[in-house]
């Protein structure tokens, strides 16, 4: 069985469950006090007294046992309601104490960057001539090794072979970075806008400001805003209209609703496979009742490029969507809606993996979108939305790897709440070339598959895991499935696929 851990969803947590005790022993005390009221009321009922009359000593022994009878349930009472007290207290004092240890080791890793940023800038009139006398020789006999051929010479009488090694030295840091991706995330959330405030001279308190503005960096979504914004500087990663129009798809439709998770994830792998730039794919279903829902498949990125050219899912639309910002996907989402026609009463399911999850994530947490588009599930696969607040009526489930870096470049975990479930897979290539999915390739592309640094980010990762996970009757799985039971039964009654481009004005 692949390993999994699930955080949200409608399961209980160790205070959750000490809540509930709470709730429930609570109840029980209020239906004690009522019974000692009633009780109490009774003994004053004229009949029972008139017939203490022809018995007096009865009446005494009667009334001595119903003292201490209230003494006893008035005594058990007052336990019960301290133990009530003690149970609240505890959830509380969990509570604070888990919110305290994450805000205190934040707040660490702040004033570790800080620090950090201050001896980079006290140190520069040092380290810049130090590194520029040892990096300019061997940048320049490198350059020199490869003009001049002499590379060659260096593999054959010394067996290194300077390219493979730069190239081994790349992947290595790339895998260091996905395996370590929680660290690299808390890097991202932290370290880094520590560093950036510190060598500004700014004061350390700025880091822990709450809120979404930019002035300075002191989170992932400032720090990309900040990045975006030099960026810009140099005419890269700039922001532009798009234009958008009905497409012939990237794939043949299917016939039928997606059967679950796994069929449901291999139709959003599909709309950026292979392709330029990917299309935006809305399935419509109709239910045996004639209600009609959709589902809204955005894609992930196709172009790495800093550059923006026409491509719609390119490096720009990644940058510009983790600083905030609207971005030519999330338009282009729109508008293939509104030219599908889509009422404002009918369920839609947004489906996202990588830049298709970071736009779905936005859109999901977008006011204005959610008025005119009834958004009920959202499922994201290696993507990073944390930072999203998404409206709590929309029935989340994300996919994530644990060795991914791209869910954790936000630097968050996702909210463990009832509506937001999330399942982290152990990434494991080994179990991974066991999926029903994989079994028609050979070892050799398996190999290839499974080789890359950040395969625990690829499509073919996920689809695997999510097979694996189907096959061993994940609960996360079924429960998603079983909520939104609508989505995949009734018709396919149609199929629309849009394309679209970046227009400069």
């Amino acid at each position: 069985m692949i390993a999994t851990r699930t955080t949200g969803g409608p399961q209980l947590k160790i205070d959750d469950r000490a809540d509930s005790s709470g709730d429930e022993l609570q109840r029980i005390c209020t239906t004690i006090g009522d019974l000692s009221a009633d009780g109490a009321l009774a003994d004053f009922d004229l009949a029972t007294l008139l017939t203490q009359v022809p018995a007096p000593l009865t009446a005494i022994n009667l009334d001595a046992a119903r003292i201490v009878y209230f003494h006893q349930s008035t005594r058990v009472l007052i336990e019960l309601e301290a133990t009530v007290l003690a149970v609240r207290a505890a959830v509380f004092a969990y509570r604070q104490a888990e919110k305290g240890v994450s805000e205190t080791f934040g707040g660490l890793l702040d004033y570790f960057g800080y620090v950090s940023g201050r001896v980079i800038a006290i140190t520069l009139p040092v380290t810049i001539p130090i590194g520029i006398a040892v990096g300019a020789p061997i940048y320049l006999g490198l350059k020199l090794l490869d003009v001049t051929g002499l590379d060659d010479v260096v593999a054959k009488h010394f067996g290194i072979d300077l390219a493979q090694t730069k190239a081994a030295a790349k992947e290595a840091f790339v895998a260091l970075l996905f395996e370590h991706s929680d660290v690299s995330g808390a890097i991202i959330e932290h370290v880094l806008p520590g560093i950036v405030v510190g060598f500004m001279g700014l004061p350390p308190a700025v880091l822990a400001t709450e809120g979404d503005h930019r002035l300075w960096p002191h989170d992932s979504s400032s720090m990309t805003a900040w990045v975006l914004g030099g960026a810009n500087m140099f005419g890269l990663l700039l922001p532009s209209d798009v234009e958008v129009w009905k497409a012939k798809g990237l794939t043949p439709a299917d016939d039928e609703p997606p059967r679950d998770l796994e069929d449901l994830y291999r139709r959003e792998a599909d709309r950026h496979r292979g392709a330029d730039s990917g299309q935006v794919r809305i399935e419509e279903i109709t239910s045996p009742d004639g209600t009609t829902r959709y589902i809204v498949y955005v894609p992930a990125t196709t172009d790495w490029s800093p550059e923006s050219g026409q491509n719609t899912t390119d490096l720009t639309t990644n940058v510009q969507a983790m600083a905030g910002n609207d971005t030519v996907m999330a338009e282009m989402v729109r508008q293939a809606i509104a030219d599908a026609n889509i009422g404002t009463d009918a369920e839609v399911m947004l489906v996202g993996y990588s830049q298709g999850g970071i736009t779905a994530g936005s859109l999901a947490a977008d006011p204005a979108f959610l008025a005119d588009v009834n958004v009920t599930a959202l499922v994201t696969v290696g993507a990073p939305i944390s930072d999203f607040p998404v409206d709590e009526g929309i029935d989340v489930l994300s996919i994530e790897h644990e060795q991914d870096l791209v869910p954790d470049l936000d630097g968050n975990e996702n909210p463990a709440t009832d509506q937001w479930s999330t399942i982290t897979v152990d990434y494991d290539p080994e179990q991974l070339r066991q999926a029903p999915n994989l079994q028609g390739k050979t070892d050799a592309e398996l190999d290839e598959l499974f080789s890359s640094a950040g395969a625990a980010h690829s499509s073919a990762a996920y689809a695997a895991s999510i097979g694996l996970m189907l096959a061993g009757g994940h609960a996360g799985l079924n429960r998603f499935t079983a909520k939104n039971s609508e989505f995949f039964t009734g018709d396919l009654k149609e199929t629309r696929d849009y394309q679209g481009k970046r227009k400069r004005t």
